[in-house]
């Protein structure tokens, strides 16, 4: 299990932005441990690259 802080690492999507998705439901960490924190499986990180490439899409039709 990786922490937001290495998903945000390893994504270049920041942890502030990784939180945000958590909210709006677009992207969910896969599980919480009993402090609260987000963690993320190999998984998500596979998945990743999709958020990546809708924030870039996002980003460019500002």
């Amino acid at each position: 299990m990786m922490t937001i802080k290495q998903m945000s690492e390893l994504t270049g999507v920041s942890a502030r932005t990784l939180r945000y998705y958590d909210e709006i439901g677009l992207f969910c960490p896969t599980e919480k441990s009993k402090a609260g924190y987000r963690l993320y499986d190999e998984a998500a990180f596979v998945i990743s690259p999709k958020i990546r490439y809708t924030r870039t899409i996002n980003t460019s039709n500002t």
